[in-house]
């Protein structure tokens, strides 16, 4: 066997081992935890989400929450802005709600729509 050949071995052979311990890592720093994920799902108020976790349904919200009556997102996009909203605020140990305020930032409503 060749000196060049004898490193080739050595290199695949640390590839190997660096690949291991990657993947190793990543299943232990992920064990236990739940993938969160926004679902957009159509609704008899039009479009609302689902907040997924794992395979289990968290969050069901068929309407557009804080504002008055039972009115539905205007496409699945819209829905999934405020969805994946509470997903940020679950992730960041805060209160999952959604106000005025939140609607207006992600540029679904304005206060001319809130007086009407």
């Amino acid at each position: 066997m060749t000196i060049r050949n004898k490193f080739s071995l050595i290199a695949v052979a640390a590839l190997l081992v660096c690949l291991a311990v990657i993947f190793f890592n990543y299943q232990q720093a992920h064990k236990g935890k739940v993938l969160l994920q926004a679902v957009p799902i159509q609704t008899s108020y039009g479009w609302g989400y689902d907040i997924m976790a794992g395979e289990r349904k968290y969050i069901e919200q068929k309407f557009i929450p804080a504002i008055p009556g039972k009115q539905g997102f205007k496409s699945p996009e819209d829905a999934m802005l405020v969805g994946n909203l509470v997903i940020k605020k679950i992730i960041s140990n805060q209160e999952p709600t959604i106000s005025v305020k939140d609607l207006k930032e992600l540029g679904l409503i304005s206060d001319t729509a809130m007086r009407k």
